[in-house]
């Protein structure tokens, strides 16, 4: 048997699983790159507010919403969602590195199974 042919005997339940574990994949790459750039963006963010009197008042917006507050309570509000923004990209990176390390296993054991298969045909 040829190596494609050993190729074509490889499940369909196979393909499907790397198929989906690829798609995961890219979206957990996706998904890290939006939280990246929400870091960048609020730690940017901080950065315009540093030598700033804390007591000092500000104007913050939303959409068509304007807040009066102080820039302490910014630079809280900003601190706290840069956190948030830094745990859950931690998290992505975790479950991408997993995942990767999953399937180059798995895609190693396919190779394996396709030469043996090949080999003995």
């Amino acid at each position: 048997m040829s190596v494609e042919d050993a190729i074509s005997s490889i499940p369909d339940e196979v393909i499907d699983y790397l198929v989906q574990q690829r798609r995961r994949e890219r979206d957990l790459t996706v998904e890290k790159q939006v939280l990246k750039e929400r870091i960048r963006k609020v730690q940017d963010m901080l950065k315009l507010l540093e030598g700033r009197d804390s007591a000092l008042p500000c104007t913050i917006s939303g959409g068509n919403v304007y807040q009066q507050c102080t820039v302490q309570q910014v630079k809280d509000s900003l601190a706290a969602n840069l956190s948030h923004s830094m745990a859950l990209f931690v998290k992505a990176h975790r479950k991408l590195l997993r995942l990767q390390q999953d399937l180059n296993q798995d895609y190693e054991t396919v190779c394996d199974n396709v030469s043996r298969i090949a080999a003995t045909n």
